[in-house]
């Protein structure tokens, strides 16, 4: 039984990787000033800003009062709203992103409905026309508009999923998702919004209100857990970083397991994780092994070892017991002797 319990206790978890020996061992000073350099030449200031961070975070002796001259210089508040206003519209239009004002946009059209519903009708007309469909898309897409309506009727508790969903649908069309991690989510997201279903009721009506009852009806949301866990945790990634850093970092994912890790990473270094990553490649999520319950698990162990012990002094009698047991024996056995 000691045993048993103690299994409960053998577990493991993944510690981020040493951050500071990555650095210190592969990047030099030369290659982050090249960095923040160039970020402030192509317009990246927030970019540049975090690898200023990373710098200053790792000791490294570059020119920081020069970088912020040239960036308050260049990076002026009127530059920055006309920037940010043009792009949420041109997001919020499109459904497309490449800086984080756009993909704001996008995301935030998601969130109204019109932009899983335009979505989901682009591939609807891809497939009437015998186009290539994005499934994956239009899967999304139906899954956002189910949990569209479940934030509704929830009170915002399904946001986190709902944001989730759409950035990872943002990933998929500004091709940011590898190959294996799309494989994983289609199977996933096949068990919610079943895409050839909508199809057949679809094809019955016509209509865009037509389209969003279609997709309500092949919407199934006992099997939307598994998807919602996923989508928090690219949620979770969200608010640790920014919404174009997490894109960005959606590149490095390649399974479930690489999403975990780099929610651990987004919750050590915060907005500097893209910078990170970018430097130090995916060797960023592969980080140590460490015992989960350390003291339940020596707890279980002495357990054992006390046990077992016991279970060698009672179960297993020692060759003194026995002899003294015998004797014992052998003075009360009566004698067969007849006396005269």
């Amino acid at each position: 039984m000691s045993l048993k319990q103690l299994t409960k206790h053998w577990e493991y978890e993944e510690a981020p990787a040493d951050t500071h020996h990555l650095m210190t061992t592969t990047i030099n000073a030369q290659t982050l000033h090249k960095e923040i350099t160039e970020a402030m030449t192509e317009g990246r200031f927030d970019e540049a800003r975090m690898y200023i961070r990373i710098g200053k975070e790792q000791g490294y002796g570059l020119y920081y009062d020069q970088y912020q001259q040239q960036l308050l210089k260049e990076d002026t508040n009127g530059r920055r709203i006309k920037d940010n206003v043009g792009h949420f519209v041109n997001g919020f239009v499109s459904g497309k992103g490449s800086s984080g004002a756009g993909v704001v946009g996008a995301i935030t059209s998601d969130f109204t409905v019109v932009g899983d519903v335009r979505d989901l009708h682009q591939e609807y007309i891809h497939y009437q026309k015998k186009e290539p469909v994005d499934e994956l898309v239009a899967t999304l897409s139906g899954v956002g508009i189910g949990l569209t309506a479940l934030t509704i009727g929830t009170v915002g508790s399904s946001a986190p999923a709902k944001a989730g969903v759409s950035l990872v649908k943002m990933a998929k069309k500004t091709r940011k998702l590898t190959l294996p991690f799309q494989k994983q989510l289609l199977r996933m997201g096949g068990n919610v919004f079943d895409w050839n279903g909508f199809i057949k009721i679809a094809k019955s009506s016509k209509g865009m209100k037509n389209l969003l009852q279609a997709a309500k009806k092949s919407y199934h949301p006992k099997a939307v857990e598994p998807l919602r866990k996923m989508a928090e945790q690219v949620s979770e990634i969200r608010k640790s970083s920014s919404i174009s850093d997490t894109l960005y970092m959606m590149k490095y994912v390649k399974s479930s397991k690489d999403l975990r890790n780099l929610s651990k990473v987004t919750k050590k270094h915060g907005k500097n994780s893209r910078g990170y990553l970018a430097l130090l490649g995916k060797t960023m999520l592969h980080g140590g092994k460490i015992l989960k319950k350390t003291t339940e698990f020596f707890i279980g162990l002495i357990s054992s070892i006390v046990s077992f012990i016991f279970s060698l002094i009672f179960l297993f009698p020692t060759k003194k017991k026995n002899k003294k047991k015998a004797k014992k024996a052998s003075v009360h056995q009566p004698s067969n002797s007849t006396s005269i």
